[in-house]
């Protein structure tokens, strides 16, 4: 990959998010807030929460409007009043929304849409740029494939947390495998990593046993702090009684099934099955992870066929890599079905294995990796129309 490829890529990529974005938000008299999704719903529940002349939809909504609503109730006077769809839930994830809110304190929250997309494309790119940086010099062309997730587009579109979880994971591997280590630095990004989605924890996990088996303990320690943090800010946020507990407040069993039950249970409404040609991407998806799955598999049988102890095996610097792949088809494979039915939903699942699994396919690939990453490219190819023509613009007013 020739040098002065990678910043023509990235102004292409720059031109490409600036035109959907205007695709998006051209319905809604181009008014930026309607990428957070705020449904009317939420806006009555909340009135205090909602900027005036912020989109509002009398159907629909996504979840960025929660990230936002929790980041205004931090870094406002409302005596933490709001009420959310599942306030656990939320709360659990608040990197994001902590995050965002300290710049749209300083900025005003009436630019918290424009604050949340530069920042989440600013992190986004820096670690495009990490992970170009860790691919081996003749692989550096695979960190186009990240650049153009169609994952990490749909999921900043939509101002929720999976990119950015996903820029803090890149960029705190790459400080910690770049030829001179910084592990404080690659410690603080999984430490937001993790606060803004559990999943962070396996990397964590890896890290520190990786350091373990090394022998390296004071290093190990500096993964087991953002780890011991987060699950002390769980067991706090049992002590406190919110509020309101939100509309639909969710268990860990609301959110699996069997095994791709969820899967089979989306084709079919009150028992007559569906499929229709906008439906049919969650095949593709379906068979993405199929893929990666088999490929995960048989690395794992490898490494496991060929180490004479369980100390080499972890030993591995591989598995700092394959663990957080494996969690997250873990939850792809038990999701229930309402994962399955969303595109928005169920792409967003597969927004942290792509990045790894480059690094992966680098030193390994085989056929599944190959369809894996073609099979993106499709998808990307499907946003893009999906946002341009496909999808078409909701009702809705602006707040008062």
């Amino acid at each position: 990959m020739k040098r002065y490829c990678f910043p023509i890529s990235i102004l292409i990529f720059l031109i490409l998010e600036g035109l959907l974005i205007f695709a998006k938000i051209s319905p809604y008299e181009n008014k930026i807030s309607s990428l957070i999704g705020i449904w009317e719903g939420f806006a009555e529940i909340n009135p205090y929460l909602v900027d005036p002349g912020f989109v509002v939809f009398r159907s629909g909504g996504y979840d960025g409007q929660f990230f936002y609503f929790l980041a205004k109730s931090m870094f406002t006077d409302t005596n933490w009043d709001l009420i959310l769809d599942s306030y656990f839930f939320r709360l659990h994830r608040i990197g994001m929304s902590f995050f965002l809110g300290i710049l749209s304190h300083l900025f005003g929250f009436v630019n918290y849409p424009f604050i949340a997309i530069l920042t989440l494309t600013f992190l986004f790119l820096f670690s495009v740029w990490a992970l170009y940086r860790l691919l081996p010099e003749d692989k550096k062309i695979l960190s186009l494939f990240y650049l153009f997730s169609p994952f990490t587009m749909n999921s900043n579109l939509l101002l929720v947390a999976d990119g950015l979880f996903t820029s803090f994971l890149v960029i705190g591997i790459y400080f910690h495998f770049r030829k001179k280590p910084s592990y404080l630095i690659s410690a603080f990004f999984l430490l937001l990593a993790v606060f803004t989605r559990e999943l962070g924890a396996i990397a964590l996990i890896s890290l520190a046993a990786y350091h373990i088996t090394n022998k390296n303990y004071r290093l190990s320690l500096y993964f087991l702090f953002p780890l011991a943090a987060f699950l002390c800010f769980l067991a706090w946020t049992r002590t406190i009684s919110p509020n309101h507990l939100g509309t639909n407040p969710l268990g860990f069993t609301d959110m699996v099934d069997l095994p791709l039950f969820g899967f089979v249970k989306s084709f079919y409404d009150e028992g007559v099955f569906h499929l229709s040609g906008k439906e049919a991407v969650k095949l593709i998806l379906f068979l993405q992870f199929f893929a990666v799955s088999l490929y995960c598999t048989h690395l794992t049988y490898k490494k496991v066929r060929n180490s004479s102890s369980l100390v080499s095996l972890i030993k591995d610097q591989e598995w700092i890599l394959i663990l957080p792949i494996l969690a997250s088809l873990g939850v792809i494979l038990f999701a229930e079905q309402g994962y399955w039915r969303s595109f928005d939903n169920l792409s967003r699942m597969f927004t942290m294995i792509l990045p790894l699994f480059l690094l992966l396919h680098s030193l390994k690939q085989n056929l599944f990796s190959r369809f894996f990453l073609g099979s993106g490219i499709l998808l990307f190819l499907f946003l893009i129309l999906r946002i341009t023509w496909i999808t078409s613009g909701k009702e809705y007013y602006l707040s008062p």
